[in-house]
C-alpha cells in the first residue's frame, strides 16, 4: 500500500483496493490498475522504466507473495506455541 502511494500516486484508499485485487488474485483487475499507476508514478516523477519494472514486481509478489507471507507467520506462530 506503501508503494501504491509513494509510487503511484493512490491515496489510501485505492491502495487498500489495489490491495484487495493483489491478495485476490484477480489478474483482468490488476491489469485496468496498472496505466493508473504508471500515470500517477509520472505525477511523482519516476521513471516510466522504474515504474513498470516496481509494477512487474508487484504482479509477481501478487501471484505468490500473500500466501507465502501467511503461511510463514503461520508457521511463527505454530513453532511458538507449546504442545
Amino acid at each position: 500500500m506503501q508503494i501504491a502511494g509513494a509510487i503511484g500516486n493512490y491515496t489510501m484508499a485505492e491502495a487498500d483496493t489495489l490491495r484487495k485485487v493483489m491478495s485476490k488474485k484477480k489478474a483482468e483487475e490488476m491489469e485496468k490498475e496498472k496505466p493508473k499507476f504508471l500515470s500517477g508514478s509520472k505525477i511523482k516523477k519516476i521513471a516510466e522504466q522504474k515504474a513498470k519494472k516496481i509494477w512487474d514486481q508487484m504482479e509477481t509478489f501478487a501471484q505468490y507473495g500473500f500466501n507465502k507471507s501467511h503461511s510463514t507467520a503461520y508457521a511463527m506462530i505454530s513453532y511458538q506455541t507449546p504442545i
